[in-house]
């Protein structure tokens, strides 16, 4: 099988549709950096898929379209590709381009997410997490609790031991934690982030644990350097990346999870939820400042996530007690499995293509 994964370049993006293409059995695959040539043309690509997505355009026109939309590095590497059975992206930017490839090449067309504003009807293959189910079934969706990712349980306990040796670790246990920030729901601020950290700090001094944490580009400046100087205790706490500085670490929340027996994940952040979910680690969502009484729909899929794999929440105020119930529980644990229900399904629809 040939693929074409088509890129806008946003990790929480890539990750979902690398997720999914690398556990594709014997399916190799181009990976193709979408740059537009203008925002105006980004959007005249996606308003005009949204009208004419549904027939059957002429080569010569779909070639235009993509030569007016992007810049010359862009058009040279799919040009360069002659035959494919899948295109496969996340994200509304490079829908349309999905979509246009996908009848250039005569190839199955597979979006993860709803793009806006050219929706699904046109996939030969959406895959769904829950906050975008349609209220009827449809035949082109494949549902998943969350979003797919690239976290694997197998893989991360391979690499367990031999990160412990690289990086010159202890045997103590260790809480894995990623801190997101702002966005237009939720927030951390300093008050909440000093308390937080308190707690963290007095859990492992007084359970011989160890603290791996890492922020995001949304970890607002103020919390990050509060988080710095609480912990740079390098004992204590023997990684911390930080976002808006200098990165020692190529890929620091896989080598977290891979290092940690339990992790934990602030709210606002459901890439990052379901990757902790996925992890084969026990995990816990930790409660952070609302901007508004508004909840965005993650809210909605987090009950969900709960009840499938080895989640649980908590709030600042009694995240000790949570660490401690999820330090003791013995119970096996549970995976999400979204990123493998997102596979199987693409590989149903490829299977069916070969078949025909």
């Amino acid at each position: 099988m040939q693929a074409i994964v088509l890129s806008d370049g946003k990790p929480g993006h890539y990750n979902q549709s690398l997720g999914i293409i690398q556990r594709i059995p014997e399916c190799n695959y181009h990976w193709v950096n979408v740059h537009f040539r203008s925002k105006r043309r980004d959007n005249f690509l996606r308003v005009f898929m949204r009208l004419f997505g549904g027939f059957k355009l002429p080569h010569w026109l779909i070639r235009a379209c993509l030569r007016m939309a992007f810049r010359q590095v862009t058009i040279d590497a799919i040009f360069a590709i002659h035959q494919a059975n899948l295109v496969l992206s996340t994200g509304s930017s490079v829908a349309a381009p999905n979509l246009l490839v996908g009848q250039l090449l005569n190839a199955k067309t597979v979006t993860c997410r709803r793009p806006s504003p050219v929706g699904i009807a046109y996939f030969d293959l959406a895959i769904l997490p829950k906050m975008y189910w349609p209220r009827r079934d449809k035949k082109n969706v494949c549902k998943t609790t969350g979003v797919p990712n690239q976290i694997c349980p197998a893989n991360l306990n391979a690499q367990c031991h031999q990160l412990q040796r690289d990086l010159k670790l202890s045997d103590q246990r260790r809480v894995g934690v990623l801190v997101g920030g702002e966005d237009r729901y939720d927030t951390l601020t300093e008050k909440t982030a000093a308390d937080f950290i308190e707690t963290l700090t007095r859990f492992a001094a007084n359970s011989d644990t160890q603290i791996l944490l890492t922020t995001s580009r949304r970890t607002p400046i103020a919390v990050e350097n509060l988080i710095a100087e609480r912990l740079s205790d390098a004992q204590l706490c023997p990684i911390l990346v930080l976002a808006h500085r200098e990165n020692p670490l190529i890929d620091p929340v896989r080598t977290i999870f891979a290092l940690s027996d339990l992790i934990v994940v602030t709210e606002d952040s459901f890439s990052m939820v379901c990757e902790a979910a996925s992890s084969g680690k026990r995990a816990i969502i930790l409660a952070v400042d609302h901007k508004t009484r508004r909840r965005p729909r993650r809210c909605r899929v987090y009950p969900e996530i709960m009840r499938r794999a080895s989640v649980t929440w908590s709030g600042v105020e009694d995240l000790e007690i949570s660490l401690q119930k999820a330090l003791a529980d013995k119970t096996p644990i549970e995976p999400l499995q979204d990123t493998q229900i997102a596979a199987a399904a693409v590989t149903e629809l490829l299977s069916k293509q070969s078949s025909v």
